[in-house]
């Protein structure tokens, strides 16, 4: 190469990271990026693909940092990869929440078998303590069916979920405390 082709190539290079240098924030970049991260998780994405809402949580504060230290040409490109992180954890929480979901509808009917048949064999009980107990059985029923009906219509399944695992250890107690 000839010294005025290396100069020509060594100027050209040399504009090019002034001209990077001088570019300014990506603000917009920034802004869609914190907004996918936000929108995540009012969709709660973090419920039900947690290990890829964090990446992409990680990675936006990748691209904070570098807003923060003025590297701009890498904040645009971790705010760019925090969008894409974004959208696979959109499409991992989709998956999930079938998944959750047809899960809550196996689990929901088997959980409402057992609550009746606890039921009664508290009802068959005799004594003070027996009313006693099948009166917190019943007020346990009446607060779990709100919550069940709640959290079904507004298709919470991951909530939902959860609550009937806690169901099944408080119907635990119950079965104990009613002696089977």
């Amino acid at each position: 190469m000839s010294k005025q082709a290396a100069l020509s190539c060594l100027s050209i290079v040399s504009c090019l990271l002034m001209v990077a240098a001088c570019a300014g924030p990506p603000n917009e970049a920034m802004t869609a990026a914190e907004q996918a991260v936000s929108d995540a998780m009012a969709a709660e994405v973090d419920k039900y693909a947690p290990a890829e809402y964090e990446a992409a949580a990680a990675e936006l504060e990748t691209a904070r940092g570098h807003m923060a230290a003025g590297d701009y040409g890498d904040a645009r490109a971790a705010a760019e990869s925090t969008i894409a992180l974004v959208e696979a954890a959109n499409e991992e929480m989709l998956v999930q929440k079938e998944l959750t979901k047809r899960e809550v509808d196996e689990a929901l009917p088997a959980f409402l078998e057992r609550w009746g048949e606890i039921s009664g064999s508290i009802e068959q009980g005799r004594g003070q303590a027996a009313r006693t107990l099948a009166q917190e059985a019943s007020a346990f029923a009446d607060s779990l069916t709100m919550q069940i009906n709640e959290l079904n219509s507004n298709e919470k399944w991951h909530d939902l979920k959860m609550l009937l695992e806690s169901a099944n250890m408080t119907a635990d107690s119950f079965a104990e405390r009613a002696g089977g």
